[in-house]
């Protein structure tokens, strides 16, 4: 794979920025990336198919027919970024010590870019595919992932994806799962001279907050410890209306991680019964869970699924370490699992630098990455 031409791309893909809007309200999400990947397509003389996410913001399928009744090979990369409030020049492409510098150059443009790169490789060699190509570059995946499921919930369908994140080149077939919801508690205001007449709904969350410790804590000794069980953390809290009044609600918001063969029921069920501790010792107050907000499935296609062990030969066939493994995060590849369609996650750069003031890919990731994307496509379906 031509160095230069991934270093282009993934600079020009950076310099477009691409935040969330959940963390920044005023930006106008991945509409710069996508008008540029789309231009990438026309110029390839490739189709492309827009799809609308959210109000002007939409994912993008680019197709390369392979051979009639070939399977379809999907290739996911997403458009989005976080913010970058602590990143000064996060839109400058920055090349330093074999390293692209900028917000989005692991999280995942250099996946995206290594696609792209990919996809202008086998357009050349059409004649060598033994599948079809779709390349979907996503919004949303910073957030609950819409532009996966939307792009599942459309009836889209192909027989295995292959989704980037930055995995450090290895083949991942497992990761974790998430649910992520908020807990209510509700006292009864008064002014603090008269305090007694009031229920503090801090104070109650606080005990709140302990019993949910208590089930990190149990999650953390069993065996195996949170790799293989999980965690629950109390991330977010909002309470009080004044500094003279017994304040009358708080809320908190936890973040679990679910591990491949458990399931958000069974997490749900962990903080239920730690509420209903909360709610025997404290009936003054009330404590609602509300439902999740976000429920995304953990990962696990098995070692013997053909996307599976295509993967591994790509991988052996370009010195990779071609064993399947495990992380703790989640990716957009769980969506299109939970739509009938076997993914893997696969990418360049390291999951330490995704969010970082210091986010960046090593170029020779994106070139081993590049080529890992096209050999999978050359014997997929083979």
């Amino acid at each position: 794979m031509n160095e230069s031409r991934l270093v282009d791309l993934l600079s020009d893909l950076v310099a477009r920025p691409s935040v969330n809007p959940i963390y920044d309200p005023e930006s106008p999400g991945e509409a710069a990336v996508a008008g540029y990947v789309e231009a990438w397509a026309d110029e390839l003389g490739l189709p492309v198919r827009r799809q609308e996410v959210f109000p002007g913001r939409e994912n993008l399928v680019i197709r390369l027919d392979g051979p009639a009744g070939a399977p379809t090979l999907l290739m996911e990369a997403h458009m989005d970024t976080v913010g970058v409030s602590e990143m000064p020049d996060a839109f400058t492409p920055t090349l330093r010590d074999g390293c692209l510098y900028g917000r989005g150059a692991c999280d995942t443009k250099g996946s995206l870019a290594a696609m792209m790169a990919a996809v202008e490789a086998l357009s050349g060699e059409r004649d060598r595919l033994a599948c079809s190509v779709e390349l979907l570059a996503a919004v949303d995946e910073e957030t609950s992932g819409q532009g996966a499921r939307a792009h599942v919930r459309a009836g889209n369908t192909a027989d295995a994806a292959i989704v980037g994140e930055p995995t450090a080149l290895r083949i991942v077939n497992r990761h974790n799962g998430v649910v992520r919801g908020k807990i209510e508690v509700t006292g009864k205001a008064a002014h603090t001279s008269v305090a007694s007449e009031g229920i503090n709904a801090i104070d109650a969350m606080a005990e709140v907050i302990l019993a949910l410790r208590a089930v990190n804590a149990a999650l953390t000794n069993a065996p195996g410890g949170q790799p293989a069980t999980g965690s629950l953390t109390v991330s977010l809290i909002e309470g009080g209306s004044g500094i003279n009044v017994v304040p009358e609600t708080c809320v908190i918001q936890y973040d679990r991680r679910v591990v491949p063969g458990l399931t958000a029921t069974h997490a749900l069920a962990e903080i239920d019964a730690a509420l209903e501790t909360v709610r025997q010792a404290r009936p003054e107050v009330r404590i609602a869970r509300h439902e999740p907000w976000l429920v995304g499935d953990a990962l696990s296609t098995a070692p013997d699924t053909t996307i599976v062990q295509a993967a591994m030969a790509a991988g052996q066939a370009l010195g990779l370490d071609p064993e399947p493994a495990f992380v703790p995060y989640g990716s957009d590849a769980s969506k299109f699992a939970a739509g009938g369609i076997p993914a893997v996650v696969f990418g360049p750069g390291s999951i330490a630098y995704a969010h970082s003031a210091t986010e960046h890919v090593p170029v020779s990731d994106l070139v081993r990455a590049a080529a890992f994307y096209r050999e999978l496509a050359l014997s997929f379906g083979a």
